[in-house]
């Protein structure tokens, strides 16, 4: 593949997705706020929870087999074909586990009901499992509007029937409809798109081989789910159910934008490294391309949801969900670090360092519950500010190594992030000082515009990379 069609095909599947992921969580934050002012925050916070048991079900499913699909150039038919068989087995094995196991997490968080809406919830698992392969194809050749058509139909079909079932009383159950059915309707849309099923035969020995270099990745990502997510098991012992539901309402927020634009630029970026993963200086300069572009996009973003956070809550979400402010808020400056964290897990993929990658991730985790432990006693807030530190760290600690990959030093990528983050940090400051609006509309109307001038004259001031290259980008589209 030719390196300007890669470009072109790159720089498409980023808009994609963009639209894609953007659009699909809008919709289900458009759906969960309509619902907010119906349910209560415990309704949302015993959902959150059995959310975190999904997550790592689907991880155990997938055991890294799509990374590897993905990164196997002449991966075949029997490739295909095989993983699937597997992935449909674990899949229903899974799902028998955890239904076995409800009863016994509902009495760890001492909430009866659970067990019910955990035993439905779960099904997600094995209907994750029928989609995946057709997920990867999409993906190998990087035809990303397909996921986002997916992922926006999912959106709509499921976040139309929660709110019906909402506003008819149903309670929590609407939730858990609601997420069964925007799984299912992705994987329905996978299958439509990408007309593939598969061939009767199995190869052991293909599975074995997919296999080798899938476990480090399958460890890395359980690893990374679980302490993820720990936070959130964590919060739901200690606090009460509405404890969780302004968490995970704040993460919510968090995730349409740092969380969100980041694993865009990390899935879509993948398969254009892949390509270049023979010449270590063109992937250094498409590293740093990629990575300014994220900086560009996610810094000014995070310091403007700090500023904007208080109004921003009280008009989407009413007065009942204050308590969420400042964990959002700290939230914002935990996804400050996700770009270099993220993107840089690319280039271990990229160079089958699975297994370093696992231990360097195990690390970090482990600085996470160690902090988490201290803090927990001394509320969520404390508790956040500990992530926070970790992640600060850590993000050095991957510069170093995954730079050492490509021949690019620490020092190269702090100068490179360093003009981003303090452009951002003034406007987010000046925006900060600004005179107090009582109305939140007027506010907001105010401060965004505000900060975006700010901004956008810091790029120019400062020349920044990522800024003259969507000026170039945009000037070539409308010649």
């Amino acid at each position: 593949m030719q390196t300007n069609v890669i470009k072109r095909k790159l720089f498409t599947g980023v808009i994609w997705e963009t639209i894609g992921q953007f659009l699909s969580l809008i919709i289900q934050f458009g759906v969960t706020i309509i619902i907010a002012r119906v349910l209560l925050p415990d309704d949302f916070g015993v959902v959150g929870l059995l959310i975190v048991f999904v997550a790592i079900g689907n991880i155990l499913l997938d055991s890294g087999f799509s990374q590897a699909l993905i990164q196997k150039k002449e991966a075949n038919n029997l490739d295909f074909s095989s993983v699937f068989y597997v992935n449909l087995f674990v899949g229903l094995c899974l799902y028998a586990l955890f239904y076995v196991i409800s009863p016994y997490i509902a009495q760890f968080y001492e909430i009866p009901e659970l067990t019910r809406y955990a035993r439905i919830l779960f099904l997600i698992i094995p209907i994750t499992s029928l989609g995946l392969i057709q997920n990867v194809l999409i993906q190998k050749q990087m035809e990303f509007r397909k996921t986002a058509i997916a992922s926006l139909v999912a959106a709509l079909v499921s976040g139309c029937l929660g709110i019906g079932l909402a506003y008819r009383g149903f309670g929590i159950m609407a939730l858990v409809v609601q997420q069964i059915t925007m799984y299912s309707v992705r994987t329905l849309m996978y299958f439509i798109q990408r007309r593939w099923l598969p061939k009767r035969y199995f190869s052991l020995k293909a599975v074995k081989e997919i296999f080798t270099f899938s476990m480090n990745l399958m460890f890395h990502s359980l690893i990374n789910t679980v302490f993820k997510n720990i936070d959130t098991l964590i919060i739901g012992k200690y606090y009460a159910t509405s404890e969780v539901g302004y968490y995970n309402q704040a993460k919510k927020f968090e995730e349409i934008s740092a969380s969100t634009i980041t694993s865009i630029i990390v899935k879509v970026s993948f398969p254009a490294l892949v390509q270049f993963k023979d010449d270590v200086e063109k992937v250094k300069m498409a590293y740093k391309k990629i990575t300014a572009m994220t900086f560009f996009v996610v810094c000014p973003l995070m310091f403007l949801l700090i500023c904007i956070a208080p109004p921003l809550f009280r008009i989407l979400l009413t007065e009942k969900w204050m308590p969420a402010v400042p964990y959002f808020q700290l939230l914002c400056l935990y996804g400050l670090t996700l770009p270099i964290m993220q993107i840089s897990y690319n280039i271990y993929k990229l160079y089958k360092k699975g297994k370093f990658l696992v231990r360097i991730d195990l690390i970090r985790h482990v600085l996470f519950l160690i902090s988490i432990l201290l803090t927990i006693k001394h509320g969520i807030t404390t508790l956040l500010v500990g992530l926070f530190v970790v992640m600060f760290i850590m993000s050095f600690v991957n510069m170093y190594f995954s730079g050492k990959l490509i021949n690019y030093s620490v020092k190269e990528q702090i100068l490179q992030a360093f003009p981003y983050y303090a452009t951002s940090f003034v406007a987010g400051v000046l925006v900060w000082i600004l005179p107090y609006i009582k109305n939140d509309i007027i506010t907001l109307s105010a401060y965004i515009p505000v900060f975006a001038i700010i901004y956008i004259i810091g790029a120019k001031i400062f020349k920044l990379n990522a800024y003259a290259e969507i000026q170039n980008i945009i000037i070539k589209r409308r010649i």
